[in-house]
Parts: structure tokens; C-alpha cells; sequence
């Protein structure tokens, strides 16, 4: 099998070790942060993971290697959604290289092919495809375009550890796949980031990248325990309402919170995942049980849509999202206004993600007409679906819902 990093999808040469075996014991390394890397990729089915202080960090040292390999040297554009977190633009940017955007399908969240196949070029880097809120995407047209124009394919799959298309994990399906322990996400350790792949060549670049990595100590790993304790006591329902009021689910969407150090994982973070990770798989069962309840409940409203209401079927047996928050669109601005403000007078957790385009947080960046990526910016609502939902909840939403509605109706 060729070592090089040109991009195709690379089968393993070696079997990766199962969870199962892994927690039997069979090859267990030495330190907290070797055992958790080695948990952490028997769980996902790759060979190779890297873990940073942060998603971000681990984006911009990914970038960074790629643009040195001499397979892809001189390759100076990225191609990302036309709504999706900033942050992601940042770190394009932070590298030095040249965001690409391309819209979205509303009703998909994934890339129109035409659009993405007229932007992927001989200077195209990579291109990202975004699992968001644990929905995963269709990732054909994206390798497609990639292996046509030599460039590699990025999951961003930050929001979506432990989702599956045909029981293979998401972010294991392209290139190289990405992953954020942050607050809010399915592993929630405070901060981190996770590149895997199963490409040995590009795992030995990246592991000269890492090789140079601080381990964050002192303070900066007590503030990581310090966010994942605030944030676990945020997604209490009575808290989280009260965090949405003080702008908590906006917090992707301000600059301040885009900033990022290039530095090492947190070994105190690390055992904290050990004790986390055998529990992902029911922790994201609760979500997915969750968001059936709300799509049974909103199912038959034509003035929302959502990936999980597309004929109005639970599609979990060959795309199993885990809904990290559940997505719906209206057919208005004026809509999702009032759906906000009637579900947090309700005392519900609903979120305003991003709120615009990447155009409209860099002027500077060229793009193409986006009037998907626009329509998701002002009509998207999130619902809550983590473990702290409860039942009067699920039952309670779809009413307040209903109301909301047919008072504008009136």
C-alpha cells in the first residue's frame, strides 16, 4: 500500500484495537494521556490520535503539517461551509491560508455537489466537511471532489463523537477526522482537541508536529476543570435557561472565544476521559432518545425543517446521529424570533447558533452568493436534548411550539 499522502481513502493495514480489548487490557501504554489516546482510538476504529489543548489548536497544527508535505506543497485554500463556526475561518486564516467557501443545502447541511465541485481547485488544501449538532452528512461529494483535484477531505466532526453512518464512526470516514472535548460537546473534558486518521504517513508528520507540544500544567489545567465543572452544572435545565438568557449559546459566534494555544493535552483531563469515555455510547442514546420524542412531537409542522424530520422518519439504522442539540429551521426570521422568545419565557434551553454567515464575520473573505448558508444563519433554532431534559420538558416543547406558531397565524 502507498505511504504517501496523496488523497484517497486510505484502508488500515493493521487491525486497530476494539474498545472491548482495550478495556480487557491487551496493550495498555503508560501515562494518562498515552492510555487515553489509546482508549480513544480502540473507540473510534483508527490507529493514529493526537490530542491538543483545544479543536482549534488541533486544526491549526493539522493545517500546518499539511501545507509541508510536499504531495501538497503550495496548496493555499480550504474549503469550508458558508455557515459554520468562525472560529474554523480563524484557524484557516491563523495558518495562512485561504478560506474557500461554498453554501450550504438547508435541508442537508451538506455542500450542493455543483457548488463544491466548481470550487475545489489544483491550490485546494482541503476540504471540510462538517457533521453539525452529531448529524452526520453525506461525505461521497466531498471525496469525490477532493481525490479529482489531489487535495484531502477534513471531518469536522467537533459536535458529532460517537455518530455513525452504517455503524463506522464519523470523522473516520474521510482523511483525517477532527474532534473537540470542549464544553457542550459529546466528551466534555474542559477543553481538547483530537486529530485521527488512518493514513501512517500523515500520522508521522503530524507526531513531528505534536513532538514539540507543552503538557498544560498549573493553572491551565485547573481553568479546563474549572470550565467542565461550570458547564456541567449549565446544562441543569433551570441553569441552562439561565445561561441561554445571559447569551451562553452565543458564545461561538463572539471573537473572544476564538482564541487558542498550541499546546499539549492535560494529563488531570485525560483520566477524567477514561472514566467519561465507556459512558459515551448511553450518554448519546439519551440525546438520540430525546430528539425522537421532540421530531415525533414536531413531525407534521410544515413551517420547520430539520435533517431528522426529512419524511419524517428516525433514519438511525444507517445514519445514526446522536442530535448533540436538535436543529430546525423556519420558513421565516420572524418565526424563529417568536419561537425563541415564547421557549425561553417557557423556561427552555433554545439556542441562536453563529447568528451569520462567515462573510459577515470577515468582510474580507471573497464568496460566492450564499443563500442557504444565510437562510440557516437567521431562521436556525436548537433545542435541547442532553440528559438533564426531562419528560414534562420533551412533552412541554412541541406545545409551546404549536402556540408560538399559530399566534402568528392570528
Amino acid at each position: 500500500m502507498s505511504q504517501s499522502l496523496l488523497p484517497r481513502h486510505i484502508p488500515p493495514t493493521a487491525t486497530p484495537l476494539t474498545f472491548t480489548e482495550w478495556q480487557q487490557g491487551a496493550n495498555a501504554p503508560a501515562s494518562a494521556n498515552e492510555e487515553f489516546a489509546a482508549a480513544l482510538a480502540a473507540y473510534l476504529g483508527v490507529r493514529h490520535l493526537f490530542l491538543a489543548s483545544s479543536g482549534r489548536a488541533a486544526l491549526r497544527l493539522l493545517l500546518d503539517t499539511l501545507a509541508l508535505q510536499p504531495a501538497l506543497a503550495g496548496r493555499q485554500e480550504v474549503v469550508l461551509p458558508g455557515y459554520t463556526c468562525p472560529a474554523l475561518a480563524k484557524v484557516v486564516l491563523d495558518a495562512g491560508l485561504t478560506p474557500q467557501l461554498v453554501d450550504l443545502d438547508p435541508d442537508t447541511f451538506t455542500y450542493p455537489p455543483a457548488a463544491l465541485a466548481a470550487a475545489v481547485s489544483e491550490d485546494t488544501l482541503a476540504v471540510m466537511v462538517v457533521h453539525p449538532f452529531g448529524i452526520p452528512v453525506a461525505l461521497g461529494p466531498a471525496l469525490a471532489a477532493a481525490r479529482a483535484a489531489g487535495a484531502l477531505v477534513i471531518e469536522d466532526a467537533a459536535q458529532a463523537m460517537g455518530a455513525r453512518v452504517d455503524g463506522v464512526q464519523v470523522g473516520t470516514r474521510g482523511h483525517v477526522g477532527l474532534y473537540s472535548l470542549g464544553p457542550g460537546k459529546p466528551l466534555a473534558l474542559g477543553g481538547g482537541g483530537v486529530v485521527a486518521t488512518g493514513d501512517d504517513a500523515l500520522a508521522a508528520a503530524l507526531a513531528k508536529s505534536w513532538s514539540a507540544l507543552a503538557v498544560p500544567a498549573g493553572l491551565s489545567a485547573s481553568w479546563a476543570w474549572l470550565r467542565m465543572g461550570l458547564f456541567s452544572l449549565a446544562f441543569q435545565p433551570p441553569l441552562w435557561w439561565l445561561a441561554t438568557r445571559l447569551g451562553a449559546q452565543k458564545v461561538g459566534g463572539n471573537e473572544a472565544s476564538w482564541g487558542y494555544r498550541l499546546t499539549g493535552f492535560a494529563p488531570s483531563q485525560a483520566a477524567v476521559g477514561l472514566a467519561l469515555l465507556p459512558k459515551l455510547d448511553a450518554i448519546n442514546q439519551h440525546r438520540r432518545d430525546h430528539a425522537r420524542l421532540l421530531l415525533a412531537g414536531l413531525a407534521d409542522l410544515k413551517e420547520l425543517t430539520s435533517p431528522g424530520l426529512r419524511g419524517s422518519k428516525f433514519t438511525e439504522n444507517t445514519k445514526q446521529a446522536i442530535y448533540l442539540r436538535l436543529p430546525l429551521l423556519t420558513r421565516t426570521p420572524a418565526q424563529a424570533d417568536a419561537l425563541f422568545a415564547a421557549l425561553s419565557a417557557a423556561g427552555i434551553g433554545v439556542g441562536r447558533v453563529y447568528g451569520r454567515t462567515l462573510p459577515e464575520f470577515f468582510p474580507q473573505l471573497a464568496s460566492p452568493p450564499l443563500p442557504g448558508s444565510e437562510r440557516v444563519a437567521r431562521t436556525l433554532l436548537t433545542l435541547p436534548t442532553n440528559y438533564h431534559t426531562s419528560a414534562a420538558d420533551l412533552a412541554h416543547i412541541p406545545e409551546v411550539v404549536r402556540a408560538a406558531l399559530a399566534s402568528m397565524d392570528t
